[in-house]
C-alpha cells in the first residue's frame, strides 16, 4: 500500500477519517474502530474530559502488539530457571552428603558382620523367629 496511515494522534472524536483509505487499510480500520469506541466511551463520561495526550496513547496501544503464548511462557521460564537451579544445587549438595556418609555406614556394617554369633545362637531359632513374625503379621 502507497497510502500512509491515519494518524489518529492529530484526530479528534468528532472528526472522521477518509473512508475510502478505511475500506483499504485494516490496521487504519483496527485503529478507527479502537479510536472511535475509546471516543464514545470518554463522551459518555459524566462531566469528564479526556487527558491529555490521550489520542496518542490510544494509537500507541493500537500499534502495541498481542501477547502470545510463547511470550508469556518465556517470562514463566525467566521466573522459574533460578529456582530449578537452587533445586538442583541443594540436591547434589544433600547428595554429596548422603555418599559421603557411605564410609561410615560400611565401617558399622563390617563391625556388626565381624562380631562372632553366640555359641547357642542356631538356623533354627531364626527360622522359628521368622515363623512366628509371620503368624503375628509382621511379615507377609
Amino acid at each position: 500500500m502507497t497510502k500512509e496511515h491515519i494518524s489518529f494522534e492529530e484526530l479528534e472524536f468528532e472528526d472522521i477519517p477518509d473512508p475510502s483509505h478505511l475500506k483499504d487499510c485494516e490496521e487504519c480500520r483496527k485503529g478507527y474502530r479502537i479510536f472511535s469506541f475509546l471516543g464514545f466511551q470518554v463522551k459518555a463520561a459524566p462531566r469528564m474530559d479526556p487527558p491529555p495526550f490521550f489520542s496518542q496513547r490510544v494509537a500507541r496501544l493500537a500499534k502495541a502488539p498481542m501477547v502470545s503464548f510463547a511470550s508469556l511462557f518465556q517470562r514463566v521460564a525467566q521466573q522459574l530457571i533460578p529456582v530449578f537451579v537452587a533445586v538442583a544445587l541443594v540436591s547434589s549438595f544433600l547428595l554429596y552428603r548422603v555418599t559421603e556418609a557411605e564410609p561410615v555406614l560400611e565401617e558399622y556394617a563390617a563391625i556388626f558382620f565381624e562380631e562372632p554369633v553366640p555359641e547357642d545362637f542356631s538356623v533354627e531359632d531364626v527360622v522359628d523367629s521368622l515363623g512366628e513374625l509371620s503368624v503375628e503379621g509382621l511379615l507377609p
